[in-house]
């Protein structure tokens, strides 16, 4: 592998003005050569001068770059239209506008390249959230750091390196996303487990480092809760196409919420009450050593809410079906087609 091969950042954004000068001011603080690196920026129709940021930005800074505008407000799409400017030798990494990356963080990662086999295709870490000032913020924020909300994803924990499932962002070996056709924009979300499915169904492995990506906290609790859903949805989608990749935790919600219907609806429905009391209290020890009194103790209500709300996904996803089936046909343009299979 070239040692001096160019390390191509791909970024999508759309109205992280706010947030923008922050991360630029991670990326500057690299420790990698910035000769190497080359930020793809593409604007996903932002309507708040984040494009006009970012282009300052480029003019000034010593790292080389390119904005591109994306025609759709698709994050699939927007990725794709970011890696038609990464060539065949150039490794990929995939970076989130509110976001902030530890001076080490691209150099971390080229580093497991080195010292991982080249069977191991993507590597990626797991994300922190900057502790908000915002009540709300605070209890989206308590989601990712306390084991009863998001559960025990292998790559929601830092720890030793180590193969998973998936990573936050990612990063590529150089001509990986070009042969696997990039990202599927029939996948509007959960696009990343997608593609890290199709890293192992050809024989790539993903594998998780330790490196500091902390994520800047911008939305509330109830958008939590209808993204949630959405992903749920999109997950079912994704174990509907890979069922190998299914796991307790994905199971875990789905059948809670019809056992606890059933229970509701029976003569032992008082049996709900120790079993909530079980998992207020598991809630309450795991919690985060910050996290704030009043922050916990609306997590207790919130948790089960944002639980029922992607559990409701996941089932909706089993029974609806909104992937056509057959292989796609992907182009890293971003316009994917679809070829139906015989059969």
């Amino acid at each position: 592998m070239e040692p001096r091969a160019r390390i191509c950042l791909v970024m999508c954004f759309r109205n992280e003005a706010d947030h923008l000068p922050a991360v630029l001011a991670s990326l500057a603080a690299q420790t990698v050569e910035h000769d190497r690196l080359f930020l793809i920026a593409v604007d996903d129709g932002s309507t708040d001068g984040g494009d006009k940021i970012v282009a300052g930005w480029l003019a000034r800074d010593d790292i080389d770059g390119r904005l591109i505008r994306a025609e759709f407000a698709s994050i699939p799409y927007a990725l794709n239209r970011g890696l038609t400017a990464v060539g065949a030798d150039d490794y990929v990494m995939r970076l989130d506008a509110h976001t902030l990356y530890e001076p080490r963080y691209v150099e971390i990662m080229l580093r497991a390249f080195a010292a991982l086999g080249e069977h191991v295709w993507c590597v990626g870490t797991s994300d922190t959230p900057l502790a908000p000032k915002e009540f709300g913020k605070a209890l989206h924020a308590a989601l990712f750091t306390n084991p009863m909300g998001l559960g025990p994803a292998d790559f929601r924990s830092a720890g030793r390196v180590r193969e998973v499932k998936s990573v936050y962002l990612g990063a590529w070996r150089p001509g990986v996303l070009q042969r696997l056709g990039g990202y599927d924009v029939r996948w509007p979300a959960n696009e990343d487990a997608e593609l890290a499915e199709r890293v192992r169904a050809a024989g790539g492995s993903v594998v998780r480092v330790n490196a500091r990506a902390e994520k800047i906290m911008t939305r509330g609790p109830l958008w939590a809760v209808r993204q949630w859903a959405r992903y749920g949805f999109w997950r079912a989608q994704t174990l509907k196409h890979y069922p190998h990749a299914l796991g307790i935790r994905h199971l875990a919600p789905p059948l809670a919420l019809v056992l606890a219907l059933a229970l509701l609806a029976s003569p032992a429905r008082f049996a709900l009450v120790p079993a909530y009391l079980a998992y207020a209290l598991s809630i309450v020890l795991l919690r985060a050593r910050a996290e704030r009194p009043l922050v916990t103790l609306a997590t207790l209500a919130y948790f089960p809410l944002f639980h029922c709300a992607y559990a409701l996904g996941i089932w909706s996803g089993f029974i609806l079906n909104r992937v056509p089936r057959g292989v796609a046909e992907l182009e890293l343009s971003g316009r994917g087609r679809t070829r139906s299979q015989a059969g």
